[in-house]
């Protein structure tokens, strides 16, 4: 029997000694060469896809709709005032939206936001955007505000947006109601459009021009969003709320007869500008018996507009009405 030399000692022992250590190596290296794998392969995949959808130039107003496959509306762009102003869909349209402004609001006020991804306006729908007569606002006198400004009528209390010490008020306010009727019947007439695809909506001042036009209405709309507004009728002698038990025939007679309109209102429990009390009561005293009427209630926001969180519903509610 050979001895063993010193040098092969060495040499075996080293052998055994990197057998014993290689499957720990080989573990911890699949530790650190796994997640880095997945890493890189995340990252091949996804980096490509967000610069493609963040590749932002001018065709980022093009953004996707979200309840359809198709780019939204781009629009031909058209304002005469402040009180009158248009969005043409490039692409063609077949219904109408007639958009009613508040008070200070000129017709441009909501242009940016019609345009965008957030629109309640479903595709294929041209829009107009009417504000009121330029008026001195006695409510804003106490803040030492005496411009005129964007106005259906006049207010001196910014809790209902009424003017009870205005003997003009409804003067003012029949003739807003007249200019909007008289408009709502030359669009008609100039798009060659039947009433039933014309739709009216208002925020605020706009939103009680709204239901003040329903109830004196001409000719029956597709439907009617109110926004922040409440009902204000020509046809009772005051602008405060009656029960129902006061009303004359004459009213209940105007009730029945449009009581198959299409109508939606939205409003905020805190809205400090037009109070939900006072809206509310409005509504289930003269809308009560009208088979399509929606009242969609909200909370944390004031006297606000396109923050509505409840706006997503009023763009179903038209798309529906509008039978697209």
């Amino acid at each position: 029997m050979q001895p063993v030399k010193s040098e092969d000692f060495d040499n075996q022992s080293l052998k055994n000694e990197s057998n014993k250590k290689c499957p720990c190596s080989t573990l911890q290296l699949a530790i650190i060469i796994i997640p880095i794998t997945v890493v890189i392969l995340f990252c091949a995949i996804f980096i490509p896809i967000y610069v493609k959808n963040h590749d932002c130039d001018e065709e980022c107003d093009n953004i996707l709709d979200e309840s359809s496959s198709n780019s939204i509306d781009e629009f031909d762009e058209y304002i005469k005032d402040y009180t009158f102003a248009t969005l043409t869909p490039k692409n063609g349209y077949d219904t109408i939206y007639i958009f009613l402004g508040g008070i200070t609001e000129p017709s441009t006020k909501y242009l940016d936001f019609f345009k965008s991804k957030d629109t309640i306006i479903p595709k294929k729908t041209k829009i107009y955007f009417l504000s009121g007569e330029m008026r001195k606002i006695k409510f804003m006198e106490k803040w030492n505000y005496f411009d005129p400004v964007p106005c259906w009528f006049n207010v001196d209390s910014i809790g209902n947006l009424v003017c009870d010490g205005c003997s003009d008020k409804f003067e003012e306010a029949k003739k807003s109601l007249n200019i909007v009727l008289d408009k709502i019947d030359e669009i008609a007439t100039e798009e060659k459009m039947d009433y039933k695809k014309i739709f009216l909506g208002g925020f605020s001042q706009g939103g009680i021009m709204t239901n003040y036009v329903l109830l004196n209405s001409r000719h029956e709309l597709g439907g009617y969003t109110a926004f922040s507004g409440y009902i204000l009728d020509h046809n009772f002698n005051d602008n405060s709320v009656i029960p129902e038990s006061s009303l004359t025939d004459t009213q209940k007679s105007i009730l029945e007869s449009k009581k198959n309109y299409h109508i939606l209102a939205t409003h905020s429990f805190n809205d400090k500008t037009v109070f939900y009390p006072n809206s509310v009561e409005s509504y289930y005293t003269y809308y009560k018996y009208y088979t399509d009427f929606r009242l969609y209630s909200f909370g944390n926001l004031d006297h606000e507009f396109i923050t509505q969180p409840v706006l997503p519903v009023v763009k179903t509610w038209l798309k529906e009405k509008m039978g697209k």
